[in-house]
């Protein structure tokens, strides 16, 4: 009985250590891949309204490609804040803000993202963003090379590259892919 006792006992240290050595594993290799792919920020602050909000816990993908209009986190210029934004403007391109509407390389785009707020702006007889363009900002027709035209989506309280300048690719940490808390507004990007 005694022997039986002692065996089980021995079983259940032996279970508990693989147990907490799988999960130091586990925590390390996390670790380390998130060092290099990914990273769970938490948004600040009111400049993503309405498509992130204060609080909200997102994932990012630190090899994700850059495309117009995704939104990626980035280290803010000349600071040590870290922030979510959209890529408005990539490398090459011509950007021009007039009355509202966005153009790149001399054709409109459509902003999905900010359609309601931009409306309910215009019905109240306001621009939702303020006419610009990358001449106004930089001084040059084009966005340089490794450089991009990032913008939050509350246009009218964001702190972006209007105030900032271009940001440079060294500078963006990744790509947003999605938001993962709160879980009821789970939502890919």
């Amino acid at each position: 009985m005694e022997a039986k006792k002692r065996r089980k006992n021995r079983k259940r240290k032996i279970f508990l250590l693989e147990f907490l050595g799988a999960i130091a594993i586990t925590s390390i290799l996390v670790f380390f891949m998130s060092l290099f792919l990914f990273s769970l920020p938490k948004v600040e602050g009111y400049s993503m309204v309405s498509t992130l909000r204060d609080g909200d816990r997102v994932y990012v993908n630190k090899i994700g490609k850059l495309k117009t209009f995704e939104l990626v986190y980035v280290q803010i210029p000349g600071t040590k804040e870290k922030e979510v934004r959209r890529i408005i403007g990539m490398p090459g391109q011509r950007v021009t803000y007039k009355n509202d509407q966005l153009q790149i390389d001399g054709q409109d785009r459509e902003e999905k993202f900010i359609f309601d707020e931009k409306q309910t702006s215009q019905e109240n007889g306001r621009l939702y963003t303020d006419d610009f363009s990358i001449f106004t900002l930089t001084g040059t027709s084009k966005i340089p090379e490794g450089k991009y035209l990032l913008l939050g989506d509350n246009r009218p309280y964001s702190v972006d590259s209007r105030q900032y300048g271009l940001v440079d690719r060294k500078d963006i940490i990744g790509v947003v892919e999605m938001r993962i808390l709160p879980l009821h507004l789970l939502q890919r990007f």
